[in-house]
């Protein structure tokens, strides 16, 4: 069959999945163009395999019935600059036409310090985000290298737990900051890469300080369930982040698959057995493997990130960055199509505050 480009590819992914998630088409609010410009290279080149990724696809039990994706402007070719200026730029325009003008106000006050003239971005600089639901965009984010010497810029709530959490982990560096825009309300936490190993059972110290010490054990288990009772992390595969929340400190512990080995295979099973109490999460889990599953390929693609997030009030639960098959691989028919939309079978190896 005649190849098609990742990025038209991707386009009508998010077309599709918007059809059976019943949520609003996020082309219809003008990121075609970022998406084509974010997969400009031939399927499987290895340059897609970097974090942040050029685009991939997000599950959350937390969000389920959302469509949400992140893309890297520019994708893999572009400078750090570049993708600072036209990431700050595109998330401008989202919240201006869908949050309003103080929101949008908001933003520019809160990602001046990343955008200034002295940020000096050495890698990759910036990456956007964004959420749809049935009623339109429900939230979208941009997320900025952020190094130590941004630290006092963060607000008063989020610095003072970035650096209790820097005090309690040895090896915690400081790796990107995101700034989250929602309908009424906006916030922004901190993402640290995790240097040294990272033992499972050592995030409880600082867990217990951050009040969450009591569902250090669900976030523990759920991990190690998922990745084969494995219970300490390789140095440069983790990261953590901490948001502070109206309910207390959000914390998010993310797994880079690309870079851990021996992951369990098939890992869907093990997912869905760590959500098996949960009965309406298996379901929208597999509901969303069809709405991100194309009919040109033998598999939805490769999950990249495991995220496991806990608040005071919420145990454990799961998040998984989706690479999507376009990316990885050229269409090829598959055999039955009666298999097409069989995705639950699939085995493959993410201080709110008011605007004032």
């Amino acid at each position: 069959m005649t190849d098609v480009a990742p990025g038209t590819q991707a386009k009508r992914l998010l077309e599709r999945a918007s059809r059976v998630l019943s949520t609003a088409n996020p082309l219809e609010a003008g990121l075609g163009r970022l998406v084509d410009e974010a997969l400009t290279l031939e399927p499987g080149d290895p340059r897609y395999r970097v974090h942040p990724e050029p685009f991939a696809t997000k599950f959350s039990e937390l969000g389920s019935r959302n469509l949400t994706f992140s893309l890297e402007p520019g994708g893999p070719l572009a400078t750090a600059d570049y993708r600072i200026a036209e990431g700050t730029d595109a998330v401008r325009r989202l919240v201006r036409g869908h949050m309003g003008l103080e929101a949008e106000s908001w933003l520019m006050a809160r990602s001046e310090e990343a955008r200034g003239s002295g940020y000096g971005a050495s890698s990759w600089g910036a990456a956007i985000g964004a959420s749809f639901d049935d009623a339109g965009l429900r939230e979208t984010a941009v997320s900025y290298e952020w190094g130590p010497s941004l630290m006092d810029s963060l607000p008063a709530p989020l610095y003072r737990v970035a650096r209790l959490a820097m005090e309690r982990l040895p090896g915690l560096r400081p790796a990107f900051s995101t700034i989250h825009v929602g309908r009424r309300t906006g916030g922004q936490h901190l993402t640290f890469e995790m240097t040294n190993a990272m033992s499972l059972a050592g995030l409880e110290p600082l867990m217990r300080e951050l009040g969450l010490g009591h569902q250090h054990g669900s976030l523990m288990s759920a991990c190690a369930f998922v990745l084969g009772a494995r219970f300490t992390l390789p140095p440069s595969v983790a990261t953590v982040t901490v948001r502070p929340t109206h309910a207390g400190i959000e914390l998010r512990l993310d797994v880079d698959l690309d870079r851990l080995p021996d992951v369990p295979e098939p890992l869907t099973p093990l997912l869905q057995m760590q959500m098996a109490e949960r009965p309406h999460s298996v379901r929208e889990w597999q509901r969303w493997l069809s709405a991100v599953s194309q009919e040109d390929y033998q598999r939805p693609g490769s999950f990249s990130v495991l995220s496991i997030v806990v608040r005071p009030d919420l145990p454990a639960r799961i998040a998984l960055h989706l690479r999507p098959a376009a990316i990885e691989e050229r269409p090829s028919r598959r055999d039955n199509d009666d298999d097409a939309d069989d995705a639950s079978a699939w085995a493959g190896p993410e201080a709110v505050g008011a605007w004032r």
